[in-house]
């Protein structure tokens, strides 16, 4: 006898996982099981579709029945492979007919966390994000864990977090700290940071710029970031790595051997409106390993672009130096 409820509003702070059958689907519900049981949180599972969708062979053959025997058949498959796992987890689920990007931006509002996985079915060949996890990415109102399918990480392996020093990274890195300490694992900080040009300077003349001051700025801002967040977890042993580089780059290269890379939604060079960021969507392309993409707190998006690069937060102007 299935032992998981059916329930229509999602469980307060419960792991949310969306699933629809397809291989990183499977790998999703591992994820968020285990997140569940280590956090000791309900978990929620959603099945939700639209009519159209899956296709068969011969293009939208599906009735309505036919759907709904369907999406059981996904749902119920998703509870015994979670009820396997861990027994003794309170587990809930639902099913929705609403299309699953807007059923799991809803789910968002009362859960701890909503994870997915890269791709669904419904993927096209060749795209490494499906259009499913990208929308509930950007729209979420509460971290999303996209999983990929990667080979596991090695037992220690590190969580990952992007810092720039803005302030809408706040939130990134405190689910950074929580996961690092919950997992009993070290945290690594990345904070590459790349010019273009040199604001306030002719870009001919950039080859006047002190590199070795600037780093050592771009280092303090990452200090000032992790002010106080390292004695609110004293057990989590951290690596600074700071780099003169491209930030996707440089947070996918750490993806090889961690766990989990965090990043935020927007950072020191997002523009206003833009709701989810390069970084953020080039890290959930090309990472080696599940990504969380942390929102900031409403307080934080209300008063916006202007806090979110205020002048302390702003990027500097590299040092120059003398000439004689």
């Amino acid at each position: 006898m299935e032992k998981a409820k059916n329930v229509e509003a999602t469980p307060r702070r419960a792991v949310v996982v969306g699933v629809d059958g397809s291989p990183t689907s499977d790998l999703a519900v591992d994820w968020a099981v285990a997140e569940a049981s280590r956090r000791k949180l309900p978990l929620h599972i959603i099945h939700a579709f639209s009519y159209g969708y899956p296709k068969t062979k011969t293009g939208f053959g599906h009735s309505v029945d036919d759907l709904r025997q369907i999406a059981r058949g996904v749902r119920k498959d998703a509870v015994d492979r979670a009820s396997s796992a861990n027994p003794d987890l309170e587990i809930t689920w639902a099913e929705s007919a609403y299309g699953p990007a807007p059923t799991l931006v809803v789910a968002s509002e009362t859960a701890s966390t909503v994870v997915v996985g890269a791709r669904g079915l419904s993927a096209v060949h060749g795209v490494l994000v499906g259009s499913v996890s990208l929308q509930l990415a950007t729209h979420a109102h509460c971290p999303v864990v996209v999983v990929h399918d990667m080979p596991t990480p090695p037992p220690g392996a590190p969580v990952v977090v992007g810092v720039d020093g803005s302030a809408l990274s706040a939130n990134a890195i405190a689910f950074a700290f929580e996961q690092a300490s919950s997992r009993g694992v070290g945290l690594t900080v990345v904070h590459a940071w790349w010019l273009e040009h040199v604001e306030g300077a002719a870009a001919a003349a950039i080859w006047t710029v002190d590199w070795q001051q600037f780093a050592e700025e771009e280092q303090t801002l990452v200090a000032e970031c992790l002010a106080g967040w390292q004695d609110k977890y004293p057990d989590v042993e951290v690596r600074r790595h700071s780099v003169r580089g491209l930030p996707v780059d440089a947070l996918v290269r750490q993806s090889e051997s961690a766990c989990l890379v965090v990043v935020g939604t927007r950072g020191r060079g997002g523009f206003k409106g833009l709701l989810l960021g390069s970084v953020s969507q080039g890290v959930m392309h090309r990472a080696q390993c599940p990504v969380a993409v942390v929102h900031p707190t409403k307080e934080l998006l209300r008063e916006g672009d202007d806090r979110t690069i205020t002048h302390e937060h702003r990027l500097p102007v590299p040092p120059v130096r003398d000439q004689t």
